[in-house]
């Protein structure tokens, strides 16, 4: 939107339930609200793995919205979408292959070395609609035969630009279909081992799990009282707690916002992550989540819990 000269201004930021997937009646709310605002809504974009919790958002609903009001329907599939390869899971992306752009980054779970971003496109004309430019000194048309000449730069913002797209075919070549299937589930359960660990222990909170993305926090047992100033509290525990382990560097959790609450965030795309490192996150979190806990009462009462 930014980029296109929109502005921020013009997203409609649509409310999400207690899954943290879009809720589709409140997108239609939106959706006729602006119009009889005599506003012009013209792209919905859902997501298929939620960078935040892993959530995907019920994309077969929100594809039958964006054809009742004539849509273009977008998904955010950046880190999520590769797993609709895997058999289990393949329900879970009803309705993506009636998107009209796909935004994926193979970066993250088609395990490609850092840069690889990628967008799919239904109609490959709307591209070239978008972003083809022919300047003067731009002679670039020349065809084999009967194959029409691919000018990439007449794909994307970027005129010029490095064959990103090697290292991802090399992979895709590889690994192949069966390959990522394995790959790709080996990293949900292990997403998975790490939430049931968390679930199991006294001293962690499992908050939520979706493909590779596990959230919890770190709650000291006198910190279950369930009073507001104790959730405040633990808050500020876990966010203390999370900058301690990133300076630490045994291991690289990130953040989640999650119903309000601060939680550790851990994404396993790695295929070499085991159950092994699972089992050390876990006994890393807890180690540092006392010893944080311990320093934040030593400071002063306002900060610690009452």
């Amino acid at each position: 939107m930014v980029l296109f000269g929109y502005g921020t201004n013009a997203i409609r930021w649509i409310a999400t339930d207690a899954e943290n997937k879009m809720d589709t009646a409140a997108l239609q709310q939106a959706i006729a609200d602006d119009l009889r605002g005599s506003k012009t809504p013209f792209m919905v974009v859902g997501t298929a793995g939620d960078v935040s919790t892993g959530a995907v958002d019920d994309l077969r609903a929100i594809a039958g919205i964006c054809r009742q009001y004539d849509l273009w329907f977008h998904i955010d599939g950046a880190y999520g979408v590769p797993a609709a390869v895997v058999p289990a899971y393949r329900a879970l992306f009803d309705g993506m292959a009636e998107a009209d752009s796909i935004a994926l980054d193979p970066h993250k779970w088609l395990y490609s070395p850092l840069e690889a971003g990628c967008t799919l496109v239904k109609n490959p004309k709307h591209l070239l609609d978008t972003f083809s430019s022919h300047a003067a000194y731009y002679n670039f048309d020349s065809t084999d035969g009967d194959i029409p000449a691919h000018n990439y730069y007449e794909f994307s913002l970027q005129n010029s630009r490095s064959f990103r797209a090697l290292k991802v075919w090399l992979g895709l070549q590889q690994a192949g279909r069966d390959g990522y299937v394995q790959l790709i589930s080996a990293d949900i359960a292990l997403a998975r081992l790490l939430f049931e660990q968390a679930a199991a222990h006294p001293e962690l909170k499992a908050i939520s799990h979706s493909l590779s993305i596990s959230t919890l926090r770190y709650v000291p047992s006198e910190c279950r009282d369930g009073r507001p100033e104790t959730a405040t509290y633990l808050n500020a525990l876990n966010e203390a707690l999370l900058n301690e382990l990133q300076r630490g560097g045994e291991v690289f959790l990130s953040n989640a916002v999650v119903r309000g609450s601060y939680c550790l965030r851990a994404c396993v795309v790695n295929f070499r992550t085991t159950a092994q490192d699972i089992d050390a996150i876990i006994q890393i979190i807890v180690r540092e989540g006392r010893e944080t806990h311990l320093r934040l009462q030593q400071q002063p009462v306002s900060t610690a819990v009452a």
